[in-house]
């Protein structure tokens, strides 16, 4: 009897001995990641991930379309996979490191819990050991996007060394060409944010490509194209536009050929937008936002939404300045600016006060909003595209919602 259970001891031995060789060769180790507490369409290395189960060392999880992933790595610390997710998890003396391979990975601690999020280009990780709720999503084409919802999280570059701080309460990105931007073509002029049917000479647009010097950018008639000039400034085209973007003598001009355009500058630098007739720019630095409309008989329509502007008839080389928040409609065959006077010559009197602007046309322009751009270093652009959602866990939401997106959009985004 004693030599049987000698036997079912050593058996019992050899088959774990098997199973922990088994899971280093597959370069898992025996080091528990956390547990899982729900889980649906979910697999752990291939197999079907039970509710209940364990995640060690090396463990890779991959969640399906419509599937969730609820893991508990430490009393207080919760992480979701959100659906069409894929981590692979690896801890060593209490230290947990989820690489990020695809989708979305939400996560919520309490304390100093060390619990770091990884992708093939940075390392995420909570400042401090207060609580901290976070979410980390990789989205096709547009790269990184990052939602601090409590707490500031700590942004590491690995290929630079660099680290960021991004404070709590924000929306960011990491577009995908962030490591690329050193070999961007000499001739760039700006770099697309957003573009909804929109084309450059002719070629279909898409977020984060580069703008060159006399590129032909156009966009349908439900389109919209956004393009990011320097950290201060953008043009944005509306629905059913087109024009050139040129850079002469160290400033970026649009030559708008038609439809509806916007010039926008947080401070100096802001483009000047050019028709057949007209030169129209901001009248002094500091804020400003431009709005110009070519109609379709070839009228045109000035909009100063912040900041005066300055419009200089070409065929008179006469300038006129239009107040900010007014407005003029100028008629095809107009002489001069309807409303306005010109500015005198130097040394001459001053004009007399002008008369109110012309009313909107019929169908006034929706303006674009300014996106707000942050970028800390040289090397790595990060995106604060705005506020993150309200109030409440990261986690919860994400369980409630399968994962998905709060909603939260870059500005400038369609």
């Amino acid at each position: 009897m004693q030599t049987r259970n000698r036997r079912r001891k050593l058996f019992g031995l050899l088959i774990v001995t098997m199973v922990c060789a088994y899971a280093l060769a597959l370069g898992r180790t025996p080091d528990v990641v956390g547990k899982i507490i729900s889980s649906s369409h979910a697999t752990v290395e291939g197999s079907a991930l039970l509710a209940s189960g364990t995640i060690l060392s090396g463990d890779a999880v991959e969640v399906g379309e419509g599937g969730s992933v609820l893991l508990s790595f430490s009393p207080t610390g919760r992480a979701v996979l959100a659906p069409a997710t894929h981590v692979r998890f690896r801890s060593a003396s209490g230290n947990i490191e989820a690489q990020l391979l695809g989708g979305s990975l939400s996560v919520e601690r309490q304390n100093k819990d060390s619990f770091v999020v990884a992708t093939a280009t940075h390392r995420f990780q909570p400042l401090g050991e207060g609580k901290a709720e976070f979410r980390i999503a990789l989205v096709p084409d547009k790269g990184t996007l990052i939602e601090t919802r409590q707490g500031q999280l700590a942004i590491t570059d690995t290929a630079s060394g660099e680290r960021y701080t991004l404070a709590e309460g924000l929306l960011a990105q990491i577009p995908t060409a962030a490591h690329g931007q050193d070999q961007q073509p000499a001739n760039t002029i700006g770099k697309v944010v957003a573009a909804v049917a929109a084309t450059r000479n002719g070629a279909p647009l898409s977020p984060d490509q580069f703008i060159s010097n006399d590129d032909l950018i156009s966009t349908g008639p439900a389109g919209r194209l956004v393009v990011q000039l320097s950290l201060t400034s953008q043009i944005t085209l509306q629905e059913g536009s087109a024009g050139h973007l040129s850079r002469m003598v160290e400033r970026v001009w649009l030559r708008l050929e038609k439809g509806k355009a916007a010039a926008e500058s947080k401070g100096e630098g802001s483009a000047l937008i050019a028709t057949s007739k007209y030169y129209i720019e901001p009248a002094s630095p500091g804020p400003s936002q431009v709005f110009v409309w070519v109609l379709l008989d070839n009228s045109t329509y000035v909009e100063a939404v912040i900041g005066d502007v300055r419009i200089e008839e070409l065929k008179s080389e006469r300038s006129y300045i239009l107040p900010a928040g007014q407005n003029t409609m100028i008629p095809v065959d107009a002489s001069g600016i309807p409303g306005l006077q010109p500015m005198p010559a130097p040394g001459a009197p001053a004009p007399t006060p002008a008369p109110a602007a012309a009313p909107p046309p019929p169908t006034p322009a929706a303006n674009p909003s300014t996106a707000k751009v942050s970028k800390p270093h040289s090397h790595t652009a990060i995106i604060i595209l705005g506020v993150a959602g309200g109030a409440g866990a990261a986690v919860a939401i994400a369980v409630a919602e399968g994962g998905k997106s709060n909603g939260n959009a870059s500005p400038s985004a369609p």
